[in-house]
């Protein structure tokens, strides 16, 4: 089932598994994971797309490598708020990893992430060009302590 209220998707999230966590990309998607207690996010990797279907197979095997029991996905949301064309595009893709792994997914919205992640980056004395290649991971791991930080606040 695909959840953009917090309070919903804690109803249907396993409390004893890991969470994952996507930031979608054209070319690129950067993976993160909770800890079982889901209080704190890890930067995972960075998966280079295919196809769809090779991009679902493979997300796929690292949720289930990973025992995760469901996942987070950043939704690219306008400054004011409105969806765009390229959430369209993440939410038919959530749509289609819920229909063929039955998973439950949680929209969080995105904002500044990459921005923020670059700075961090930055600040830490990474290089631009190291930084360009892990930057999207970092992003996973700020939408997915964005989402458990609201999760826990519900609790």
């Amino acid at each position: 089932m695909l959840y953009r209220n917090p309070d919903e998707f804690l109803k249907f999230i396993p409390k004893d598994k890991c969470i994952m966590c996507l930031d979608m990309g054209e070319k690129q998607i950067g993976i993160a994971f909770s800890d079982k207690t889901q209080l704190i996010a890890t930067a995972h990797s960075i998966y280079y797309r295919k196809n769809m279907s090779k991009d679902l197979g493979y997300l796929h095997r690292i949720f289930k490598e990973n025992e995760a029991g469901s996942m987070v996905i950043g939704l690219p949301l306008a400054i004011d708020g409105q969806e765009n064309e390229w959430c369209k595009i993440i939410i038919h893709f959530a749509n289609r990893m819920i229909k063929k792994y039955k998973i439950n997914i949680y929209l969080q919205d995105e904002s500044l992430s990459t921005a923020i992640a670059t700075h961090t980056l930055k600040i830490a004395g990474v290089s631009a060009t190291k930084s360009k290649k892990i930057d999207d991971k970092i992003s996973a791991c700020i939408i997915l302590q964005r989402a458990l930080d609201k999760i826990n606040a519900i609790k």
